[in-house]
């Protein structure tokens, strides 16, 4: 029957390897100096090979003895690692976090409050969804999300949501096109101009409430494409195909031939909200919606000046 190497036999040899010295080796272990060099012994015939050279006057690693050190040492701090992850795992100071951001928030609030939270809880991993607002929604009802940071939607009575902070809007128009030359556009300005916007199909407020405002100020532009998300409508107006109009934090985007105009929509104020199931959460995660509170509060939204 084959003869297996157990973790006593790695720590006997680490200590041994840094003491040097079989007596203070035993005494670190807390065994008598006999059973401490039995097990030693054990370690080499099992490996079938000397560790260690031993004299009346000292004791020194062979050559086997310190590449097996290597390896033990790696194999020891690895099983401590395990152990205190999954010793905070099973605590408050420990286990997973999920969090789903739109750009405004993994743009602005998600960087400051991440550093904030690992400060408090550096054992925690951390897992980020960027994706879109109805995406979010969905994986928060699956279980998926801890955490959702969102645009104002039809949200379902088994969430509770709350407002962080409100932007400005901003016209986004290729470098080409003649309305670049203005410093500030109004809404009239866009009336049967080519225009890209958000998919009515993602159903946020801010998209819904936009083309509510053309209608209501018999404003017509010419939709010529849609996107699902502020990427997507960069592109398209990168690609010159038209205007966008969009919340102000699209500006971290940086896109080749795209430049940014002040417009002001009457009554659509793009906002920043924070979603999580109603039901108890951990403290953790407490914690975590605190700090997006206190960004949000002090951010003052982003308006172009």
């Amino acid at each position: 029957m084959q003869q297996h190497i157990e973790l006593r036999h790695l720590r006997y040899f680490w200590v041994l390897a840094h003491e040097l010295h079989f007596g203070r080796a035993a005494d670190t272990i807390g065994i008598s100096q006999a059973p401490y060099s039995q097990q030693i012994k054990q370690l080499e015939d099992r490996l079938g090979t000397r560790l260690f050279e031993r004299t009346t006057r000292r004791v020194s690693l062979t050559e086997s003895g310190i590449r097996f050190l290597e390896y033990c040492e790696t194999i020891l701090k690895t099983l401590e690692e395990g152990v205190s992850h999954a010793r905070a795992a099973s605590s408050e100071e420990g286990g997973r976090l999920r969090v789903g951001a739109i750009q405004i928030a993994a743009s602005y609030i998600l960087p400051q409050a991440l550093r904030r939270f690992r400060e408090r809880y550096p054992a925690v991993i951390v897992e980020i969804f960027g994706v879109t607002t109805g995406v979010q929604l969905r994986m928060l009802e699956a279980g998926d999300l801890d955490v959702a940071l969102v645009r104002p939607a039809s949200i379902p009575g088994s969430f509770v949501a709350e407002v962080i902070c409100e932007e400005g809007l901003c016209a986004v128009i290729h470098e080409d096109h003649p309305l670049c030359q203005k410093s500030e556009l109004k809404l009239a300005d866009l009336h049967q101009q080519p225009m890209v916007l958000f998919s009515d199909k993602v159903g946020t407020d801010y998209s819904n409430a936009l083309r509510a405002a053309f209608r209501r100020h018999a404003v017509s532009p010419n939709i010529v494409g849609e996107f699902s998300d502020t990427i997507g409508g960069l592109c398209l107006v990168a690609s010159g195909l038209g205007i966008a109009v969009l919340p102000e934090a699209s500006r971290s985007s940086a896109y080749p031939g795209v430049v940014y105009r002040p417009i002001e929509v009457p009554d659509v104020t793009p906002k920043l909200i924070m979603v999580q199931p109603d039901r108890d959460a951990s403290r953790k995660t407490d914690d975590f919606g605190a700090i997006v509170r206190e960004i949000g509060a002090t951010t003052h939204g982003w308006r172009m000046t």
